[in-house]
């Protein structure tokens, strides 16, 4: 409910007013401790739009929910560029920046469902708001993960290699993950779509999908293999050839997770979240060992090997799961043998 959501939010605020003198100091020392308080604000906003940009999904409205997060990232930019032409300066503009986006994409969300006949009114319902916890907290812990798994490895590498070989791990990673947005796009669509449906039409569906998204993915990591080596020379110069090595280490492990997108909406949808989050923790073990071990010795083709071993790690998790738990073999998911999906 949207009551769970700003009282979530205003409990994020109080624990960034509490830590504020903190933040300022580390963060934000050169804005004042006034407007760092201030820019708190934009966890209850952004917890209300995400909330709202959840009903949209969930009405499967998918353009409108994607137009209200770009409308963020535009307001975003449009209350900066005062900042960046000269205009205006201080810390006013800062949070304006950072809290109008928020503002005006959740301004966006509640129009866009009142078109539909919706009026979004903060109401507490007792029994949605601890299911919502308990789903959104299996979900959650994978989110984390994920995100470490994504990044982790530059954590560790800044720690333990000059920087340098930071800055060439950085720029293959970048440029191997161009089309890992596309996992996520499939993620968001997903979701919603798959819980409106049948058992066996979601698992027909997820055997289709991942098919399709799997050789499409394919097909754009061997055309990055190519492709990639030319483009990080051309753009970042003949010095980051260094890197080269190490991006195409990486497509292996993003080749695997090629349909990672469908099965993590498909988890979601089916309503069994912490399937994602069993997952991204295993890749994460990975992550942590692999780099720890491998960096000190290998640098950042030890950070390369150790992410594409954990993304594949992650990957066959994720479809050992979709098998075990749906019935369908690896030759049906594969295409090699024929799937008909039992009646409803």
């Amino acid at each position: 409910s949207m009551s769970l959501a700003l009282i979530i939010g205003f409990i994020g605020w109080g624990g960034w007013i509490a830590c504020g003198s903190i933040v300022h100091a580390r963060f934000f020392s050169s804005l004042s401790e006034t407007a760092v308080l201030l820019v708190g604000i934009s966890i209850p906003v952004q917890m209300v739009r995400n909330y709202l940009n959840s009903v949209q999904q969930g009405l499967q409205t998918f353009t409108e929910a994607n137009i209200v997060l770009l409308v963020e990232d535009v307001a975003t930019l449009l209350f900066v560029l005062p900042l960046i032409w000269g205009v205006e300066s201080g810390p006013t503009v800062i949070v304006f920046a950072a809290v109008g986006g928020s503002v005006v994409s959740c301004i966006a969300s509640v129009w866009y469902l009142v078109r539909h006949g919706y009026t979004p009114r903060p109401r507490l319902h007792r029994e949605l708001s601890l299911e919502m916890m308990r789903f959104g907290l299996k979900g959650h812990i994978g989110r984390i993960a994920n995100m470490l798994n994504w990044r982790l490895d530059v954590m560790i590498l800044s720690m333990l290699a000059p920087v340098e070989i930071v800055g060439y791990y950085a720029v293959a990673t970048k440029v191997a993950e161009t089309f890992r947005p596309l996992s996520a796009a499939f993620t968001f669509v997903l979701r919603p779509m798959i819980a409106s449906l049948s058992v066996s039409e979601a698992r027909a569906q997820g055997v289709s999908l991942y098919r399709r998204v799997f050789a499409l993915n394919l097909l754009l990591v061997v055309i990055m293999a190519f492709a990639g080596g030319p483009i990080i020379i051309r753009m970042f110069g003949p010095d980051f050839v260094a890197a080269v090595p190490a991006f195409q280490i990486l497509l292996v492990g993003l080749a695997a997770l090629g349909g990672a997108g469908v099965l993590n909406g498909y988890n979601v949808g089916i309503g069994r979240p912490e399937f994602n989050s069993y997952t991204a923790l295993a890749g994460l073990v990975i992550t942590v060992i692999g780099d720890v071990t491998l960096i000190p010795h290998y640098s950042l083709i030890g950070a390369a090997v150790t992410s594409s071993v954990a993304y594949s790690v992650k990957a066959a998790a994720l479809t050992l799961l979709f098998l075990s738990t749906s019935g369908i073999s690896l030759p049906q998911l594969l295409g090699m043998k024929e799937y008909s999906p039992d009646p409803a």
